[in-house]
């Protein structure tokens, strides 16, 4: 999971920024680097909660059912 939200955090990274010069290149809009950092957090925070929750059905894939309860 370390692994996952690493390039998770690199590649927000790139993205944002690239982004954010894109738009201030073609347009008149200057995106301030605290809306940078909250856009970053987003995409990794949002990233952590799907790859935890795709780690926990992966983890119930594996489980095996008990076929007498008793």
């Amino acid at each position: 999971m370390k692994r996952i939200l690493l390039r998770t955090l690199v590649i927000a990274v790139l993205t944002v920024n690239l982004l954010a010069w894109l738009v201030g290149h073609y347009s008149d809009v200057d995106i301030g680097p605290a809306f940078r950092v909250a856009l970053i957090f987003g995409i990794l925070f949002i990233a952590a909660i799907f790859t935890g929750a795709a780690m926990m059905v992966g983890a119930l894939d594996k489980e095996t059912r008990d076929q007498d309860p008793d």
